[in-house]
């Protein structure tokens, strides 16, 4: 491994799992930021839409939860299932 690879967990799975960890079971909005590394030209801290693992498991501790996102017009806000179709679920049909 370079010694400039590291090895990252989203901020969305820390936020969310302390949030759980002190008592909170509902989300309204999350957002997530990208914060470049140091070493990296371009320092841009900017809006991002979160990963697919991510997606899932906004969606698994709040089916109604918000999401802001930066499109070609500007910041959006969208319903975490609009970017999570046709989700597993657990229910049986």
């Amino acid at each position: 491994m370079d010694h400039h690879e590291q090895i990252t967990v989203c901020g969305e799975a820390i936020v969310l799992g302390k949030a759980i960890s002190e008592g909170e079971s509902e989300f309204d909005t999350i957002v997530a930021v990208r914060h470049p590394d140091p070493t990296q030209e371009n320092q841009r801290i900017e809006v991002v839409s979160p990963c697919g693992i991510c997606r899932e498991l906004i969606s698994d501790y709040g089916e109604g939860t918000n999401v802001i996102l930066k499109d070609k017009e500007g910041y959006i806000k969208t319903i975490i299932s609009d970017l999570l179709p046709n989700k597993y679920t657990r229910e049986k049909n």
